[in-house]
């Protein structure tokens, strides 16, 4: 439920079972699965409050959002976020939207030392808090930092909120409209430039990804 409410939950399935069905009646379809090893979530701005946690929001008034893409770690990295990444495009094609954004993030790579961490943010000093640097754009405080770092100032695993590499959202034909260090936000006009899978296309990377 991190997209779905700005505040913690006591029961986040059956409030998510309730987000759905309230949004299917007032956006429509807003998702895709792929058997129980892939799913993409994506609705209106106002439909996903959890936005207003991300540095880089809010997302443009003429865009929807895809909010998360889950693949399961078996699964990751063998086509099947093309498949969803271009089956909600097309979806959205069919709708007044202008564009489709999504926030994605850096892999920084490697586990760092946890010292690093708190020497870089230590909340004793009269330097920026924690809240502050990840709210910061200050390239010079990041450029060390790696994944795990940036998994502290998300709060959260990025995969267990969905969040994408910005790499994946690139090849997808999205593009950078607000950087930041961790988590920028990207963007992809419609109808998208790129050419988007064929059936065919889908029908052999799913074959082949759930082989």
């Amino acid at each position: 439920m991190y997209w779905e409410c700005a505040h913690e939950v006591a029961d986040p399935r059956f409030e998510k079972e309730a987000w759905i069905s309230s949004t299917l009646l007032s956006f429509g379809p807003c998702g895709f699965s792929i058997g129980s090893d892939a799913t993409i979530i994506y609705c209106a701005a106002d439909d996903a409050p959890g936005i207003a946690k991300m540095p880089t929001g809010p997302v443009a008034s003429d865009a929807a959002i895809i909010t998360s893409l889950f693949v399961s770690s078996q699964r990751f990295g063998r086509g099947l976020e093309s498949v969803l990444l271009d089956t909600a495009i097309m979806d959205l094609l069919q709708r007044e939207f202008d564009a489709v954004e999504a926030f994605g993030y850096h892999d920084f790579g490697e586990t760092a030392d946890d010292e690093i961490f708190y020497e870089s943010t230590d909340v004793g000093t009269q330097g920026p808090g924690i809240e502050e640097l990840f709210k910061s754009t200050s390239s010079e405080f990041f450029a060390d930092v790696n994944f795990e770092i940036a998994r502290h100032f998300l709060g959260i695993r990025p995969d267990h909120i969905g969040l994408l590499p910005v790499s994946i959202l690139q090849g997808a034909g999205f593009e950078v409209v607000q950087d930041h260090p961790v988590t920028p936000r990207l963007r992809l006009e419609l109808p998208p430039a790129h050419d988007l899978l064929s059936a065919a296309a889908v029908e052999d990377l799913v074959a082949k990804a759930l082989a």
